[in-house]
């Protein structure tokens, strides 16, 4: 059976502000997705350029791996 899902990164930033979270701070003020691409390789060079580009405004930049489901929904296991 073919995988529903490919591997995909996505390159986000934390707002240099957001030192510290307290439980009653919303994260999505502080984290914001910048864009996804297929590969390591491009994700490691965009925050590196990202960062190299905004080093003075205190952001910081990351990458994380996902799963994109090529369906638009993650599968269900059935309970059991």
């Amino acid at each position: 059976m073919a995988r529903s899902w490919k591997h995909v990164f996505v390159v986000f930033w934390v707002d240099g502000d957001a030192v510290e979270l307290r439980p009653s701070e919303d994260p999505n003020s502080f984290i914001t997705i910048k864009e996804i691409v297929d590969t390591e390789a491009e994700a490691v060079a965009e925050v590196k350029r990202l960062g190299d580009l905004n080093s003075d405004k205190g952001a910081r930049y990351f990458f994380q791996s996902a799963k994109y489901f090529t369906s638009g929904v993650t599968p269900r296991r059935p309970p059991g």
